[in-house]
């Protein structure tokens, strides 16, 4: 009877994995897959049990250990993988990263209406420009210890946490900073003098929207209900 409901359990998650691991719901995958390895286990300590009550010799320990790194390994790929896109962070992350590496590619399939790799591209162009040109002007303005380098202008922004934007929506601000230098004392006596970070101005605005995700064309029946966090629009600069 287990040897049926085994493969049987192991589709069902596999499904259940393909619909839900990507979006908002991704940690409901968790119970299941962790049932299913806390059987696996038992199931390998009671044979190994009954297999020495039969007249077996022991000694078969470490062949139920290596059970556990493979336990290991499939929650550690189940937390990197999970959730990519189920919150507004997630789906910042992926597409700053992909920004920043220059891969319009890997963004493109993060907006709620995919634009060519071209046009996206060329959209990146016209901001890195447009964030060069600004951050050399605020450079010259406040001088070299602003760290503000027009050569690196991705050093210079920083994105806040995002905020509410109506129903399903979010809002982050993309900020250009600089270092400014602090002179405080210590114990009130000794002085010293630091660096802070201080905003300059706001360089741009990122939505995202909270939309249903596609089933899987391939899965006749068994379709589950997910969503997933994706990039509705870039502002940077003027709009």
């Amino acid at each position: 009877m287990l040897l049926l409901i085994q493969p049987l359990a192991i589709a069902a998650l596999i499904l259940v994995a393909a619909q839900l691991i990507d979006g908002t719901r991704w940690l409901a995958v968790f119970p299941p897959l962790a049932a299913l390895l806390v059987i696996w286990l038992a199931q390998a300590v009671h044979a190994y049990r009954r297999a020495v009550e039969l007249g077996a010799q022991p000694g078969g320990e470490l062949q139920a250990g290596f059970f556990l790194p493979v336990a290991v390994a499939v929650l550690t790929l189940f937390w990197l993988v999970g959730g990519r896109h189920g919150s507004p962070a997630a789906t910042l992350e992926s597409y700053v990263l992909a920004w920043m590496s220059g891969r319009p590619d890997a963004a493109a399939s993060l907006y709620v209406s995919p634009p060519t790799t071209e046009s996206l591209g060329a959209t990146w162009n016209l901001q890195a420009a447009y964030l060069t040109n600004r951050i050399a002007t605020l450079a010259e303005q406040y001088g070299p210890a602003s760290g503000l380098d027009p050569e690196r202008p991705f050093d210079n922004l920083r994105f806040k946490e995002p905020t509410p934007d109506g129903p399903g929506r979010q809002r982050v601000e993309v900020d250009i900073v600089r270092l400014q230098r602090v002179e405080t004392t210590v114990l009130g006596i000794v002085p010293t003098a630091g660096q802070q970070t201080v905003l300059v101005e706001q360089a741009g605005v990122i939505t995202v929207a909270l939309i249903p995700q596609p089933p899987l064309d391939w899965l006749p029946v068994g379709r589950l209900e997910s969503f997933a966090w994706r990039i509705s629009g870039v502002t940077i600069g003027a709009p």
